[in-house]
This record gives structure tokens, C-alpha cells and sequence, in this order.
């Protein structure tokens, strides 16, 4: 789920990139003989190369996805931890080598290079099943919540109205004609039932049902007009310009969260004639939902249903079930934050959502892009790899010049480094894609495929013609700045070609 408590990028996942490119690149390259030929790299050298370049490719996309920080951060930690391991393993090895012979052959072979990258991915693969754990263990506290608030709605707020209900409706039927106050109670408390049902709906509701785009001003107006006739006494104000098509990331059950904030803000008032006043701030990533009044101030303890992630022990309604069940929606299910600002002179509850924006998936996300969405680049860039590198192979003879970027001149690691950059050079083209859709080209894919041959030929400008040529300088091959040749400027419109088209249909087949 997306929200506000994850980051447009998680620095975490570049930490992961890091490791994955500086153990390929200083360990796994070092040790891959440039005289092998193509059986040689495959059989005995190519596994760890894929691995390492692999997780650092993994390290980006943690870096763009949707996956919260703490989730990121988990599987950095555990890559860190799995590299140092296998260091420390290494170290302690060579120091106990007496004989100077085998400590060199040691120190030269593959055996250094591979037993740091397979520690990375394995604490990679350590961290993902740990970050996995500890998510389920949140949804299932988030579960024991919904299920502990459930049971209490039903004893104080259904189960005592229906007592109340049947000690009325015992009455015998002339008391109930000569007074019809006791018809009203009746009517009360039924719907008073009715209501509770309905805010079940909102807390006990599929888990793993999304928030959707929601305006914002219609749930506002909605529980405003229901709180003022509860209590008519109170005036309530809106501020923002109503007319406008504020939306966030929530469902059909927002009114429910407002109309308990609202209430909880008469009620805490103490006085017969409370003013609240609701502002909303529409912000770049999220929108601001503020209702403050002028009160004595939120007590502690009924602050703390809000803010704090845990329930209270104690079995109290009149802290309000209202409040619990706001925080359950907003926290919980929408993934928003709440604030709490209170002194003498009132207290101010602010609700913060994500806002609504279109996106590659129209799911209106500015948080990252979801897994499903990385899978696709991945897919769409390593097939459009493959496709340029055997159109580059037939039109320039080899790829081993690719190779020669990592210091290895040979066309197995050229095959390799180059399926890698279609895949880096891929994701940069979803970011830009899921943040911006220029054309809308996430809905067209005829439209996704002309900008992935216009991203094509950008990369054949700048990527090939400019960066390629003055990195084999870096390494003392002779190029010239630019290189711009006709079997570059086709071969990267094949793989934009490719890329673009395979990229747009596998969006649009939601799921």
C-alpha cells in the first residue's frame, strides 16, 4: 500500500545497488579470465557476474518502488550484514593461511569474488524473508485491533441499544401511546445500531482492499450536515474553495473518519454553543485535512487513541470509539498520518493524505512504482536487450567492446554488462513514465512505443555518443567524442522499439 509514510526514493535500496556494483565490479570482473571464450564464461564464470549485476539492478528498483522504508531498509540491512559476514570469513581464512603459496593462489582465484557476492545476495535474500515477517506481524496487529474495536462496538453500542430498545418496547402499550418520548428513544438507539453497523463495514472490511481516489470536499460536506444535526447548536466552519477536485487516497468510508473528528471536537468543547473550524491545504504529495476548535484541549489520553499505535488497555466508550475507528481508517487502511496540537486556547487534529495524481496506473501514487509495474520494465528491457545486442552483434561484428567498460574485453561479460544497462537504462524510463505519462503514453501502448524510440535515440546521443566514448577513455581505449554511427542510432531504435511497445502492454493488462 501506498502512502505518506514512504519516500519517493528509499536510500536504502541504493545501498543494495552499491554492494551488488562494487563486489561485481572490484571482485567478480577481477577474477573472469578475458581469454575465455564463450563456453568457458557461460560454464564457469557468467553465474556470479548475473548475480552481482542482478543485485544491483534488484538495489535500484527497491530504491523507486512502492515497498514502504522500513521494508527497504530491513533488506539494505541484512545485504550489509550478509557482505560483511563473508569478509570477515575471508579474512579469517586467508589470516590462517600459513603457506605463502596457497594464500596467493587464494587471493587470485574466483573463490573471493564469488563468496562476497553469494553473501550479498544472501543476506538479501535473509532480508526480504525478515521484512516479509515483520510486515505480516503488522497486518496481523492491525487485524487483532479491528477485531478488539469490533468487540467493543458490539457490547456498548449494539448490544446495550438493543437492551434499551427491548426494556421500551416492553412497556405496555397504552404507557407507550400516552408518551411518545419512548417511541423516539426507541427510534434513537435503532439508529444508533444502524450506524454502528455501518462503521463495521469500514473497519472489518477486506484487508487487502486499496484506497482509491476520493474527493475530498463531497465526505467533508457530507459529515458536516450529519454532525450539525446532532448537535445544531454547534457551528461549524469549511475554509478551501469547495468547488475544486481535491482528491486523496481513501474510500467510501472518509465521511465516517470526519464525523468522529468533528464530534469528538463538539464534545470536548465543553461549552453550549462550540465553534469548529475545518481547513483543507492541498500540498504537492499530500492533502492537509485541519479541524480545530476552541476548547480546553484534547485530554491526553484521548489524544493518544489517535496518535498512538496501540489501544488503550482499558475498556472505555467514552474516550470515544470514534476515535479508534479514525485511526484505523486513516493509519491503518489509508496509510495517512494524524497529528494532534493542543493548548489552552483549543487543539487541532490534522488529518494528512496522500493526494490523488495521475500515474501509469491511475492508482495516484507519487511513492514509487509497484512491484508488478517493475516486473514489466524488466521483462520489457532485457527482451529489447537481447534484440539490439543481436542487431549490434550483426551489424559491428561484437559486443566484447561493452565489456571493455569493466576491463574486461570479452563478449560473454559484453552480453551481460549490456542486458544490465538496457535494464538500469529501462527503469529510468518507468520513473519517468509513472511520475510524469507524458501523451498519456502509460494508457496508448502505440503511444509508449513512439517514446521509447524517442528515448532510444536520446540514449544513442548522449548514452553511446557521449558517456560510452570518454568512459573507454577513462580506461585508455581511443575514442572519439561523440561516436555517433548509424549501426548505434538503429540498434537503439530497435531496443526503444522493443522496450517501448512490451513496456506499454504489459501496463495496460491490469490485473
Amino acid at each position: 500500500m501506498l502512502g505518506l509514510h514512504e519516500g519517493n526514493v528509499k536510500y536504502g535500496g541504493f545501498v543494495v545497488a552499491a554492494i551488488g556494483f562494487l563486489g561485481t565490479r572490484y571482485t567478480v570482473l577481477e577474477s573472469i579470465d578475458a581469454q575465455a571464450t564463450l563456453v568457458e564464461f557461460l560454464v564457469g564464470q557468467a553465474a556470479f557476474l548475473v548475480l552481482g549485476l542482478g543485485l544491483t539492478v534488484f538495489g535500484i528498483g527497491l530504491a523507486v518502488s512502492s515497498y514502504d522504508e522500513t521494508f527497504v531498509n530491513t533488506v539494505a540491512t541484512w545485504s550489509v550484514l550478509g557482505t560483511l559476514s563473508m569478509v570477515l570469513v575471508l579474512l579469517l581464512t586467508l589470516t590462517g593461511t600459513g603457506d605463502a603459496e596457497r594464500l596467493s593462489t587464494l587471493t587470485r582465484s574466483a573463490l573471493v569474488a564469488n563468496v562476497i557476492i553469494g553473501g550479498s545476495v544472501g543476506g538479501v535474500l535473509t532480508g526480504i524473508r525478515t521484512a516479509m515477517n515483520k510486515q505480516q506481524r503488522r497486518e496481523l496487529s492491525k487485524q487483532a485491533d479491528r477485531l478488539t474495536v469490533l468487540n467493543r462496538i458490539l457490547r456498548h453500542e449494539v448490544l446495550n441499544k438493543v437492551n434499551v430498545i427491548r426494556g421500551y418496547a416492553d412497556l405496555d402499550v397504552d404507557q407507550r401511546r400516552a408518551d411518545t418520548s419512548n417511541l423516539q428513544v426507541i427510534q434513537r438507539n435503532a439508529d444508533r445500531i444502524d450506524t454502528s453497523i455501518s462503521e463495521l463495514r469500514a473497519i472489518v472490511g477486506p484487508a487487502d482492499e486499496d484506497p482509491v481516489s476520493t474527493r475530498v470536499y463531497p465526505k467533508l460536506r457530507a459529515a458536516i450536515t450529519e454532525v450539525r444535526t446532532s448537535y445544531p447548536n454547534a457551528n461549524i466552519t469549511l475554509e478551501g474553495d469547495a468547488s475544486t477536485e481535491t482528491r486523496v487516497m481513501a474510500d467510501a468510508h472518509l465521511d465516517t473518519a470526519f464525523r468522529h473528528l468533528l464530534e469528538n471536537a463538539i464534545v470536548h468543547a465543553n461549552v453550549d454553543d462550540p465553534t469548529v473550524s475545518v481547513r483543507v491545504t492541498a500540498r504537492r504529495t499530500h492533502v492537509d485535512i485541519d479541524i480545530a476548535d476552541e476548547g480546553p484541549g484534547i485530554p491526553e489520553n484521548v489524544s493518544a487513541v489517535v496518535e498512538d499505535r496501540e489501544l488503550p488497555e482499558y475498556d472505555d466508550p467514552t474516550t470515544g470509539f470514534g476515535l479508534t475507528l479514525v485511526r484505523l481508517l486513516v493509519v491503518d487502511k489509508y496509510d495517512g498520518l494524524i497529528s494532534v496540537d493542543s493548548d489552552d486556547d483549543g487543539s487541532c487534529v490534522t488529518v494528512s493524505l496522500a493526494r490523488h495524481t495521475e500515474d501509469v496506473l491511475g492508482n495516484d501514487s507519487e511513492y514509487g512504482i509497484p512491484p508488478r509495474i517493475l516486473g514489466v520494465t524488466a521483462v520489457a528491457a532485457i527482451a529489447s536487450g537481447v534484440a539490439m545486442g543481436a542487431t549490434s552483434q550483426v551489424l559491428t561484428g561484437s559486443l566484447a567492446i561493452i565489456g571493455a567498460l569493466y576491463g574486461v574485453m570479452n563478449a560473454g561479460v559484453g552480453w551481460v554488462t549490456h542486458i544490465f544497462h538496457s535494464v538500469v537504462f529501462g527503469l529510468l524510463f518507468a520513473v519517468a513514465i509513472c511520475h510524469r505519462n507524458p501523451w498519456n503514453a502509460a494508457r496508448r501502448p502505440m503511444r509508449s512505443t513512439v517514446l521509447g524510440v524517442l528515448y532510444g535515440v536520446l540514449l544513442w546521443l548522449f548514452a553511446a555518443g557521449v558517456v560510452m566514448p570518454l568512459w573507454l577513455r577513462s580506461v585508455g581505449i581511443s575514442a572519439s567524442v561523440p561516436t555517433l554511427t548509424v549501426p548505434g542510432l538503429v540498434a537503439h531504435v530497435v531496443w526503444g522499439a522493443i522496450f517501448g511497445s512490451t513496456f506499454g502492454v504489459g501496463v495496460t493488462r491490469r490485473r
